[in-house]
């Protein structure tokens, strides 16, 4: 091929990855448009821990008719929950609501490997739905795609782009104009944008946000950006004081998107999937990382409060087990003990846009044993994580 022979290839190559993403696109929102998860009288009852008498007295309190229905089945939906759950008394609710004290800083866990296909975005999804939904704390999570692929926004905030709303790259780009008497704080704060889950906000990556490294590039080489890894701290210290826990999802590469999530958190969640070739590629990453801290730390990054290692995509075998024991053998500070399983509910979940956490075990198309444990094992494994962010706000509030 000539010159413009290439041109015009890459041109129809464009073409037809712009049409299909539009496509596939239009028939995720047509034909999977997520509502709220939908509890019934019996999961009602067990999610809040009360009996269902108890139930219909608060729900009758609560003004909620859950026989509304066109089938008449009793059913209410996941913020119908949360008013229900804020008229028990404290004597009747599992925990009381989180209020985190000024000692108690934000918790800022950016979820990265240099690896693709480790299960960065379900697993960043997954933990941030679970620590939204299944902790009667009612902690604020805060959810952000710095992935410019998008696939954690089509999650939580699929209409985001076509809607106009600004995405993480805007912000840090500053592609926006402030209208009159508007804030930067309060545009921060419009950015994330409300979810199916009622504290759960998302920040959004759009397509657009591909540039980003190229503009990084432009502005540091041409002296116009004197800190280029602290953008996204100052976009989060603009609306630290909304959320309790901010999760940060990475695309897999160490380009400034990645550093400037690095530069954010307090603390990093790698996940790893459980096979010989990602646990090489891993190893690979980990020999590098000292000089990825030390631009870190020259940049003034104070430390992180907990550094753990997240298996993904466990499955039952004797390779498994060989591959398992090697990784404690050298890896065992580090490891989480509760690993996410390979699960047919996991993957079905995400094919409809969802985690376990989404939706519940009467809406799952199929096994209900299936989707019941792989919501166990999800929540064991956020418990860890919610651990260790307890462990950090004692300490902290100790000081």
């Amino acid at each position: 091929m000539d010159h413009s022979q290439t041109t015009a290839s890459f041109q129809n190559l464009k073409q037809g990855a712009d049409e299909y993403i539009k496509r596939r696109n239009l028939r995720l929102l047509a034909n999977n448009r997520k509502e709220l998860r939908n509890f019934t009288r019996a999961e009602a009852s067990a999610y809040l821990g009360i009996d269902a008498k108890t139930l219909d007295k608060y729900v009758v309190a609560a003004e909620i008719d859950p026989r509304r229905h066109e089938d008449s089945q009793w059913s209410i939906d996941l913020e119908e929950m949360y008013v229900v759950r804020g008229l028990l008394p404290e004597t009747l609710r599992k925990e009381l609501k989180f209020e985190r004290s000024e000692k108690q800083k934000t918790q800022v866990i950016v979820i990265q490997n240099q690896k693709g296909g480790v299960g960065k975005t379900v697993s960043a999804a997954t933990i941030a739905s679970g620590l939204a939904t299944e902790f009667h704390q009612e902690y604020r999570v805060g959810l952000i795609d710095m992935d410019g692929q998008a696939t954690l926004s089509m999650y939580y905030a699929p209409e985001a782009e076509q809607e106009g709303e600004l995405s993480v790259g805007d912000l840090m780009m500053g592609s926006f104009d402030l209208d009159e008497g508007e804030t930067l704080q309060q545009v921060t704060s419009d950015a994330f944008l409300p979810t199916t889950i009622p504290n759960l906000r998302i920040l959004p990556a759009a397509q657009s946000d591909r540039a980003m490294e190229g503009w990084f590039h432009e502005r540091v080489f041409s002296h116009k950006l004197a800190s280029p890894y602290s953008l996204l701290s100052d976009i989060i210290a603009n609306v630290q004081d909304e959320f309790d826990i901010i999760l940060i999802d990475t695309p897999p590469s160490l380009g400034y998107a990645t550093f400037n999530a690095y530069f954010a958190a307090t603390s990093v969640v790698f996940p790893l999937s459980i096979t010989e070739n990602d646990i090489d590629a891993t190893c690979s990453y980990f020999s590098y990382i000292p000089q990825v801290w030390a631009l870190l730390e020259n940049a003034n990054h104070e430390g992180y409060d907990f550094m753990k290692i997240l298996l993904t995509n466990h499955r039952d075998s004797s390779t498994t087990t060989e591959l398992m024991n090697s990784l404690y053998d050298y890896f065992a500070p580090y490891l989480y003990s509760k690993e996410f399983k390979h699960s047919e509910a996991i993957r079905q979940a995400s094919s409809l846009l969802s985690t376990v956490f989404d939706m519940s075990k009467s809406e799952y198309p199929k096994s209900k044993a299936t989707f019941q444990n792989a919501q166990q094992n999800s929540y064991e494994v956020t418990s860890q994580i919610q651990r260790d962010i307890l462990n950090v706000w004692r300490e902290q509030e100790n000081k």
